[in-house]
């Protein structure tokens, strides 16, 4: 799950912001002026959203502080659209700058597109409360580290790279289980997701790997 901490001092902004970024998956930190910000920019968000205009200072000021000991991409809300506000914002090095109003749904995306190009691993795959890493063959969800079964890593690894498509269980069985197991029959992949299924969906509300009656399996949305 990845952190955004969000620097506003309007307090809806700040709160609407809270929530729809909560609601799409991410944990979500807050500050409403620079003070808090230096605080909280300890527990290492991976991006930064912040108003330019804050009580006690501006955000390019902040983030340029913030930035020499921590390279977290930020992006500037602003209600100036002047030029050299503008130029201010990306010498300070930021990814973007957004003037207000702003469209959540394209706010949502620009991070989206930002952290998909800031992950240290291309790898990766981020989604809702869980994190894949297909390199080192490890899971977390929530920041927690699930262990799993190498039949049930095999079983995740196909099904999430597969994301939206339906996966039968004759493609199951011919690509996750050894030609010595080619007797296997087809309740042993059904035990199988169940116990994966207890492992990824522990503690949350998603719901990840869905059974598609009569078809197979399908991972997300």
């Amino acid at each position: 799950m990845f952190k955004i901490l969000i620097i506003e001092d309007d307090t809806q902004m700040n709160r609407a912001l809270q929530l729809f970024f909560s609601k799409n998956g991410y944990q979500v930190l807050q500050a409403k002026n620079c003070s808090e910000a230096k605080q909280i920019i300890y527990e290492k968000p991976d991006i930064i959203v912040a108003d330019i205009a804050l009580p006690d200072g501006t955000g390019i000021d902040l983030y340029k502080n913030l930035s020499r000991a921590n390279k977290v991409p930020v992006i500037f809300l602003t209600a100036k659209d002047e030029e050299d506000d503008i130029l201010a914002g990306y010498e300070a090095g930021c990814e973007e700058y957004v003037t207000k109003p702003i469209s959540l749904k394209i706010l949502l995306k620009k991070v989206e597109v930002i952290l998909k190009r800031n992950t240290d691993s291309g790898n990766m795959l981020y989604y809702k409360d869980l994190k894949i890493d297909y390199d080192k063959k490890r899971v977390w969800m929530k920041e927690k580290e699930i262990q799993l079964t190498p039949k049930e890593w095999k079983l995740l690894e196909l099904l999430s790279k597969n994301k939206g498509r339906i996966i039968t269980k004759e493609l199951l069985l011919n690509q996750i289980w050894d030609i010595e197991d080619k007797y296997v029959e087809e309740h042993v992949i059904t035990v199988s997701i169940n116990r994966l299924r207890k492992k990824i969906d522990k503690n949350t509300d998603n719901i990840y790997i869905k059974n598609i009656f009569g078809l197979g399996y399908t991972f997300g949305e």
